[in-house]
């Protein structure tokens, strides 16, 4: 068996080597100190450069927007380079491109900034970017705008006609301000029984004219479904005066043979009460606010239906004749904008009193210039024909056996622009015979000639071209001036593109009420 070789201790190593752990701690806490020292310039480098960062975005962001405004008279670029130099920065650091369009700007701009390093270069990194990006459109849109204004009788009351004045105005003052006519147009449409679109908008448009005395015009109950006017020929309404009317039979019929007149006609013919269209000029509308007078009747749906006619593009062709007519800014050609157009916007502000009452409209052949059975000797001598042999003279309630020389037949136009159909009714008609009860006669006379609408179908209507209006995405503002009606307060709101866009006012808050819907139609109007 071999011999197995004998262990030999291992030698003893000098006391204290394995256990010696000094200088291990040093080398921990410099790479320690190192790795801090790091994170610590990182911060603070980091800090610096996001602060200049931060002011260097800030002065970008005021310089686009300061060159985006359309009514900076600079070149934007310029502005925006300008904006840098005036904040300590090279005018020259920032990329500059504008996008004009035809009713916007659009300013980008870039820069970058290097910030210098205060620890981190001991790394090799001598410097971070801050970068700074920016945008800003400024854009406007067309407006067009229906001022819908009540001038009906009751307007004279409290002094509201006045303050309506005084608000109206100043509404026109604010929209024209800062904007350029080309970019807005307002038409007026003063309404009470009836709305006079006017001559010149009567000749522009499709409408039969058998009469030269007025211009409003007959629409059917169709019309008020759709905001266009009308799809087939337009009807010119009669001339005649509803002077006295009562819708019952012992109402003040009886009236007295001087002073026979016309005065205060269903379609009233003053210049100031026609609609002016599609106006972008401040001064004429006002001047046209301030001669509006107070009569008749209220037929808030007949003003709805000629505001939103002329938001209508159907309309563009009436518009197109004006312009040839030099009656509108050839700048408004291809106005009104089409309902979806990017670029316009549509407004209709509608006021009143109070609540719907009466319309009026005379039968054929009495609404044009078909020959009437009246002839007119001097001023105010009428002679009536009666029958082939005999003609009823009225002034002295006599009847003739044939008909005198020198008069001077008459249009039924003509003779309603002389005398009311209540005047005509009693003296001329009911005369002619030993009537006991001239009251009733005239009545029954008045009413075989003339039509009437109430209450009730004047409000659907209301209802429906107010809903067909939003329905195109017009934005309708409606103002109530001191109405307590409930019916009234219902139909108004309920018009409103929202509660919010409706107002009930008192006195000189009508002024309030016209300055807000001014100030939210151009924040409306312009986008930034």
């Amino acid at each position: 068996m071999p011999e197995i070789p004998r262990l030999r201790p291992r030698p003893h190593a000098p006391p204290g080597i394995g256990r010696n752990e000094d200088g291990s701690i040093v080398i921990f806490s410099l790479f320690t100190f190192v790795i801090m020292l790091a994170l610590g310039g990182l911060g603070i480098d980091t800090m610096r450069t996001e602060s200049r960062r931060v002011d260097l975005q800030s002065t970008l962001d005021r310089a686009v927007l300061a060159a985006a405004d359309l009514q900076q008279t600079r070149d934007p670029e310029a502005v925006v380079r300008d904006y840098f130099a005036k904040a300590g920065y090279p005018a020259d650091l920032p990329r500059v491109t504008v996008i004009d369009a035809l009713n916007s700007r659009t300013v980008r701009a870039s820069a970058s900034l290097p910030v210098s390093t205060s620890f981190l270069r001991i790394l090799g990194i001598d410097s971070f970017d801050a970068p700074a990006v920016g945008s800003a459109t400024e854009s406007v849109s067309d407006v067009e705008i229906g001022l819908v204004l009540d001038v009906s009788g009751s307007m004279d009351d409290n002094n509201r006609l006045p303050r309506l004045k005084t608000a109206g105005k100043d509404f026109i003052d604010t929209m024209f301000e800062n904007i350029e006519p080309e970019h807005i147009a307002i038409s007026l449409v003063p309404y009470s029984t009836q709305v006079n679109i006017g001559a010149d908008l009567a000749a522009a448009g499709n409408v039969a004219t058998t009469h030269g005395h007025s211009y409003c015009i007959d629409l059917p109950a169709s019309a008020y479904t759709t905001t266009r006017a009308s799809t087939g020929a337009l009807v010119q309404a009669g001339h005649f005066d509803v002077e006295g009317f009562s819708p019952t039979a012992s109402g003040r019929w009886i009236s007295g043979y001087n002073g026979m007149n016309a005065d205060t006609p269903n379609c009233r013919n003053a210049q100031s009460f026609e609609v002016l269209p599609w106006s972008n000029r401040p001064r004429t509308l006002k001047n046209r606010i301030d001669a509006l007078s107070a009569k008749g009747w209220t037929s808030v749906e007949m003003g709805v239906n000629w505001g939103t006619a002329l938001l209508d593009p159907a309309a563009g062709s009436a518009l197109t004749a004006m312009i040839d007519r030099n009656k509108v800014d050839p700048n408004l050609a291809g106005w009104p904008r089409d309902f979806d157009s990017p670029v316009g916007m549509k407004v209709l502000v509608v006021m009143t009193d109070g609540a719907n009452t009466y319309d009026f409209r005379i039968k054929p052949p009495y609404n044009g210039d078909a020959p009437s059975d009246v002839w007119l000797y001097g001023s105010d001598e009428y002679v009536v024909k009666v029958n082939q042999n005999a003609y009823f003279r009225a002034k002295t309630r006599e009847l003739l056996g044939a008909l005198p020389h020198g008069g001077t037949r008459l249009s039924w136009s003509d003779l309603f622009s002389r005398m009311s159909v209540r005047q005509h009714a009693y003296h001329l008609r009911v005369q002619q015979h030993d009537a006991s009860t001239y009251r009733q006669a005239a009545w029954a006379y008045w009413t075989s000639i003339i039509e009437h609408e109430g209450v009730t179908e004047k409000n659907r209507r209301l209802k429906q071209i107010c809903a067909a209006a939003r329905e195109q995405g017009i934005v309708i503002f409606t103002i109530g001036f001191e109405i307590d009606q409930p019916g009234a307060v219902e139909a108004m709101a309920d018009c409103a593109s929202s509660p919010s866009h409706f107002y009930r006012v008192e006195g000189l808050e009508i002024s309030t009420a016209f300055t807000s819907i001014a100030t939210q139609i151009k924040a409306l109007r312009l986008v930034q």
